[in-house]
């Protein structure tokens, strides 16, 4: 008797696994694409910088050694830049507004270009005096109405080594 329940136990066990598996899964939308192109050309206000101290980071120092908001210490909160499309879908112009005089760290006028980093796109910001690379910190897509720049500071001995980068943290005007 303990034969046929234990049994008829592992039969109802395996016909219930077998019936659950093969149900079918739908999944919802993945949605649109990020096109950091596309994304990219309109006005931006800066809503927040961050700067990140990668050495600090680097030896395991405290969450409040590694990074700092500097929005607040600076007039940032008045900072905006537009990106205008040059026609191509990748290259135009840019020209921040900064009537605080904040520190930019970049050009503030100039043409800007996408090209491929070895697999990352960047962005290159291409003023009169001055030319910088800028990584793109996250992707977001276009409805999100969000943008996050990168500028990396670093010196070379032999190597390009980073110890201090700055998000900028931008939302669509």
């Amino acid at each position: 008797m303990k034969k046929i329940i234990t049994t008829c136990l592992t039969a109802f066990i395996v016909l219930t696994l077998f019936t659950v598996s093969c149900k079918k899964i739908s999944y919802s939308d993945v949605g649109e694409s990020i096109s950091l192109q596309k994304n990219l050309i309109g006005n931006w206000k800066l809503d927040s910088i961050i700067q990140v101290d990668q050495t600090a980071v680097d030896k395991g120092f405290p969450a409040n050694v590694q990074k700092l908001n500097i929005t607040s210490l600076f007039s940032y909160n008045t900072v905006s830049v537009k990106f205008t499309d040059g026609g191509t879908g990748n290259a135009g112009t840019f020209a921040f507004t900064n009537p605080g005089n904040a520190p930019l760290f970049v050009a503030p006028t100039g043409n800007f270009s996408f090209f491929d980093n070895g697999g990352s796109e960047r962005l290159k910001l291409a003023g009169t005096s001055r030319t910088d690379s800028i990584d793109f910190a996250k992707a977001y897509r276009v409805s999100d109405n969000k943008l996050s720049l990168r500028y990396n500071r670093a010196f070379f001995t032999g190597s390009k080594k980073v110890f201090v980068y700055y998000d900028f943290n931008f939302s669509r005007n």
